[in-house]
């Protein structure tokens, strides 16, 4: 049979009280409460008062050498075991709880899921699943911390006017302990495994339990008197020692220094995030924790990674949170926290798509119309241009443009890249979208027809125009076009004008517009007259009259 050591943490305070019962600290067992005695005070009364079993008043008066037990006088000073104090329940709640975690209540067989704000009470067991903790506040201030895959029972947990007692059974994981000191009363905080038995002195230490049932103890503020198998030993602040089962406390060792983080920058919560650490001295892992809060309590991502590898993460939202570490060196022991970093965690706009140019498109060379799709969550878009692949020349930097479409206008023939970004409400940029390969040619005018006409209408046409949307056609008097007389845009490469040109000679000339309405270059000027018509009706009146005449000469 395992023999079942304690890990016994014992804190004993006892100042004066004015007038009545007093009380100090017994340093030597950390077991002992003192009690002056004032007047009218009997033992008998006392052990009424004070003792969980009073009839046990002949243990205290051998312990206190009293020759006759019913003579005491004021001001002398009594010591009472704190083991027979009385006191009534003192349960805890639950104040922080993350993932799953099972709670068994007293004397029964039978788990359940522990929910916030729940109250433990002497004799529940507690359990923690994967990726899951739980801490766990007395009125007093003290807190016990399970971190995830652990187990333990509240053994007990009662206070008294002078006492405070409180016993944790773990059985496999760990827990962190932060005691509050008792002002005013004897206290004892024990944490119990099967082969440790530690008084603790300090506030704030760590006890684990493995699976070959070796405990590690890790005094993290003053000092903590670990013993077993019949040997002690005193765990100064800032180390840590290794208790295999059935085995001796090993000498003391001085705890790892947690890792500093290296180039820590924002992170982007749509992909997977890397933080890595620099090397520590003995190390052989490193316990990482991202919370929401600078104490580390709300975690949402925690890992032991080994020395040299990489934190990673995802699926945080955006927002500000806090890195903690500790090292982990090659025994098993575990060192303080760093100080918790800030670290900002951002989702990027995803990058626009690209509909226009399409891919290795050929343009001619007129304004470019570059169009992509809205992306969810974007107010606003940046294109740039070069003419390298990797931008390191810009041809065009569009700026800030709120719309899903961009017309360039400075463009000559040559070959392009392009790439577009999104950006939040607060300026913050995505990603750049793929580059996208395109021409751009010089472009010739469209080539005009010769124009016709009848007696009705003057015909006009001219040969379609690749990247054309439109095309916007002159008519002048010269070929300087000084003053238009026709000015028309059309979608077709053809016009149909109404014979309302006086006669006499015109110049016409046509160019392409881009979508948008940017226009490229003008043809090669064409020329055509306008004949006058010719006035059939007064012919015909002449012949007519002609003929009248001749008939009255005859």
């Amino acid at each position: 049979m395992k023999a079942a050591v304690q890990c016994i943490a014992g804190l004993l305070l006892l100042p004066a009280l004015t007038g009545g019962l007093a009380g100090r600290a017994e340093a030597q067992t950390g077991r002992m409460a003192e009690l002056r005695v004032v007047s009218r005070d009997s033992l008998s009364g006392i052990c009424a008062k004070y003792l969980q079993q009073p009839e046990k008043w002949r243990q205290v008066a051998r312990l206190n050498r009293l020759g006759n037990p019913d003579l005491i006088r004021p001001g002398q000073t009594l010591r009472l075991p704190v083991e027979m104090l009385k006191g009534v329940a003192a349960d805890g709640t639950v104040e922080l709880l993350r993932g799953r975690v099972l709670v068994r209540a007293p004397r029964q067989g039978n788990w359940r899921t522990l929910t916030l704000h729940d109250r433990i009470v002497a004799g529940s067991a507690l359990k923690t699943e994967a990726d899951s903790d739980v801490e766990v506040r007395f009125a007093d201030g003290t807190t016990f911390t399970m971190r995830e895959n652990s187990e333990l029972t509240v053994a007990q947990s009662v206070e008294g006017p002078l006492h405070l007692l409180r016993s944790l059974r773990l059985s496999a994981g760990k827990v962190i302990s932060r005691i509050q000191s008792a002002t005013g009363r004897a206290s004892r905080y024990e944490v119990e495994t099967p082969s440790v038995l530690a008084a603790v002195r300090g506030t704030s230490y760590r006890v684990a339990l493995d699976e070959a049932l070796t405990t590690r103890v890790e005094s993290l503020e003053h000092a903590i008197d670990v013993s077993s198998q019949g040997a002690s030993l005193l765990l100064p602040e800032g180390t840590g020692t290794v208790v295999p089962v059935n085995a001796r406390p090993l000498p003391p060792v001085t705890l790892p220094t947690p890792p500093e983080p290296e180039a820590l920058a924002p992170v982007y919560g749509d992909r997977v995030s890397t933080i890595r650490f620099a090397p520590v001295a003995g190390a052989a892992g490193y316990r990482v924790l991202l919370a929401e809060d600078a104490e580390g309590k709300r975690a949402l991502r925690t890992a032991t990674i080994a020395a040299g590898e990489p934190f990673t993460f995802e699926g945080v939202a955006d927002g500000s949170y806090f890195l903690l570490a500790t090292t982990i060196d090659r025994s098993g022991l575990e060192g303080p926290s760093s100080p918790s970093r800030r670290l900002t965690v951002r989702r990027k706009p995803l990058p626009p798509s690209i509909v226009q140019p399409v891919p290795d498109a050929t343009v001619p060379e007129m304004p470019l119309k570059v169009q992509w799709h809205h992306v969810v969550g974007a107010t606003s878009y940046q294109v740039q241009v070069a003419s390298t692949p990797d931008f390191s020349t810009d041809v065009v930097f569009a700026g800030d443009n709120r719309q899903t479409v961009q017309i360039m206008k400075e463009l000559a023939a040559g070959s392009y890249w392009l790439r577009a970004r999104s950006l939040a409400e607060d300026g913050y940029a995505g990603d750049w979208s793929e580059a996208r390969a395109f021409s751009m040619v010089k472009s010739p005018a469209p080539a005009l027809h010769k124009p016709t006409a009848d007696d009705d209408n003057l015909y006009l046409e001219w040969e379609a125009l690749p990247g054309a949307a439109a095309y916007h056609l002159q008519i002048a008097r010269d070929d300087s076009f000084r003053n238009p007389i026709v000015q028309k845009t059309v979608q077709e490469t053809k016009l149909v004008l109404a014979d309302d040109l006086q006669p006499g000679r015109y110049a016409v000339r046509v160019s392409g517009l881009a979508a948008g309405g940017a226009a490229g270059g003008f043809s090669t000027t064409g020329v055509f007259d306008v004949e006058k018509k010719p006035h059939y009706y007064i012919e015909t009146l002449g012949a007519v009259g002609g003929l009248l005449l001749l008939l009255l000469l005859l």
